[in-house]
């Protein structure tokens, strides 16, 4: 057990945001990752997460647009699981997909929506299970002045108890395909005209 000295010290100023029962804080000893702190009813869905990643790893899946999982730690604010940072070339916080589409800029639009296909790309070849893609959950984390690419930093996985899906891909893809929908009903929802811009999953 840690001693108190060993504890990582958390603080609201290093708090980036709050989820659906989770809290994510910067890492003050290492800025490239971030603590998430998940409430005693979350405590189920973080360590199924958690599993999960660890399988991929060992699958020898691509992470090129997953925040990684990076271990655990004992925080002030309890057990904390530590979480790649997407951060931009320059080290600022990358934003969020909703931010670049708001922008409603016709050239950055174009680009993000590039994006997207390669997201949905990327999650079918390396068949990755996802269980709440939304705007929120997706950042552009600039590669530098002209080159982007999407970060998916929450919501991976399945949320069943029973990882069955894993080892039944025709199964999984069904999932796939009706959290994909959702994905693009959450992005037409509040930008109408990228309907038709938006594959379906298995296109």
């Amino acid at each position: 057990m840690s001693n108190q000295k060993d504890l990582l010290v958390l603080s609201e100023d290093l708090l980036l945001g709050e989820g659906m029962g989770r809290k994510c804080y910067i890492d003050p000893e290492d800025k490239s990752l971030c603590v998430k702190i998940a409430s005693q009813r979350a405590k189920r869905s973080a360590k199924r997460e958690i599993n999960y990643f660890k399988r991929l790893h060992k699958r020898g899946k691509s992470f090129e647009m997953i925040a990684d999982y990076h271990g655990d730690i004992i925080t002030n604010l309890g057990n904390g699981n530590l979480y790649e940072l997407v951060r931009d070339h320059d080290g600022r916080i990358s934003k969020n997909l909703e931010h670049y589409l708001a922008l409603d800029d016709e050239v950055i639009t174009f680009s993000i929506l590039e994006l997207i296909e390669n997201l949905r790309l990327y999650l079918k070849k390396e068949y990755i299970l996802f269980s709440d893609l939304d705007m929120d959950n997706i950042l552009v984390k600039k590669i530098n002045e002209d080159d982007y690419k999407l970060m998916v930093i929450d919501g991976i996985g399945d949320n069943n108890q029973i990882p069955l899906l894993e080892y039944f891909p025709l199964l999984g893809i069904k999932r796939c395909i009706k959290k994909w929908d959702k994905f693009k009903r959450g992005v037409t929802k509040k930008f109408p005209d990228l309907t038709k811009s938006i594959k379906d999953f298995n296109d």
